[in-house]
């Protein structure tokens, strides 16, 4: 009866641990999905392709109450490994409740076809901090042929 006990307060100290150490995950930013407190944007990001050609596919949606203009959403990646045509996106109206969608060309340029992730923030007009965050993981592609 006394093992089963330790053994309870043991999980769940391992479980309270383990949600605290998420938490400050997510709070710095360092997270697969980050936000600032008070953010009116969702944002979904997936990935399409075997590569070297890849899609990201994009879903963003405002649910504050109130329209959000020229909204701009960038990407931060390798540029060893990616090159992405239009690595700066300035949505014009964000509605709220709409859902956009928005489709991005990643181009692996890495002759091993190496793998890392790409960032995708959306931000706010004239505020250095974004409002949301998303970490994409890419998969490896096959190496390029020459």
């Amino acid at each position: 009866m006394c093992r089963h006990r330790i053994f309870q307060r043991d999980l769940c100290k391992l479980r309270l641990t383990t949600a605290q150490s998420y938490v400050k995950i997510i709070s710095d930013g360092q997270g697969p999905m980050s936000y600032i407190a008070g953010s009116t944007v969702r944002l979904n990001a997936q990935v399409q392709g075997l590569g070297p050609l890849f899609k990201l596919k994009l879903s963003v949606q405002n649910t504050g109450q109130a329209a959000m203009m020229n909204t701009p959403m960038t990407f931060s990646y390798n540029q060893q490994l990616y090159q992405i045509k239009e690595p700066l996106i300035t949505m014009p109206l964000l509605i709220p409740g709409q859902l956009y969608k928005f489709e991005v060309s990643v181009n692996c340029v890495d002759q091993n076809g190496g793998a890392d992730p790409i960032r995708v923030f959306v931000c706010t007009p004239g505020s250095t901090v974004p409002s949301i965050s998303a970490v994409v993981t890419m998969p490896m592609c096959e190496p390029l042929l020459e």
